[in-house]
């Protein structure tokens, strides 16, 4: 594999990696987690197959594989990796502009700023916003997005 499909085989999404709908349900994910898994497992792999990745490209791809699979068999994860799938979105709707204090912080979900959504979700702000900045936060249950503009650093 070339260092530009190493790459590209980074930038898929998660749904990709495990060859599922975003719309699958955790048994159709398990399902498909479980069939690559054996797939690409170093322990299980017998000879490559025609046009099969080998060696470090298997192995890295039962990485990526396991990675997925522990992030979208957990609801919370799913849902917020939902969320930043849609944030890297570069065309969206505003459905509402905010700042930071519009949001609340919840100690049960590890500290989070959360704020309601009308449909009951949640719009989780990232950890990791820089001081200034200007950015969108999907819900993780519908379609709408908002954009957050954060306070200067002072």
């Amino acid at each position: 594999m070339s260092r530009g499909s190493e790459t590209d085989s980074h930038r898929l999404s998660f749904y990709d990696v495990l060859e599922v709908s975003r719309t699958a349900t955790l048994e159709e994910i398990r399902r498909s987690y479980q069939t690559l898994a054996l797939r690409y497992h170093p322990d299980k792999r017998k000879a490559p197959e025609r046009g099969e990745a080998v060696g470090d490209e298997s192995a890295d791809q039962f990485i990526r594989i396991d990675e997925a699979w522990k992030t979208l068999r957990e609801e919370r994860l799913r849902r917020i990796y939902d969320a930043e799938q849609m944030q890297q979105a570069e065309e969206c709707f505003v459905n509402e502009i905010l700042t930071e204090a519009d949001f609340e912080r919840d100690a049960e979900q590890g500290d989070m700023l959360l704020r309601t959504c009308r449909c009951g979700g949640y719009y989780i702000l990232p950890e990791d916003v820089q001081p200034g900045e200007s950015i969108y936060v999907s819900c993780d249950e519908c379609s709408l997005i908002v954009q957050v503009n954060t306070a200067p650093q002072r």
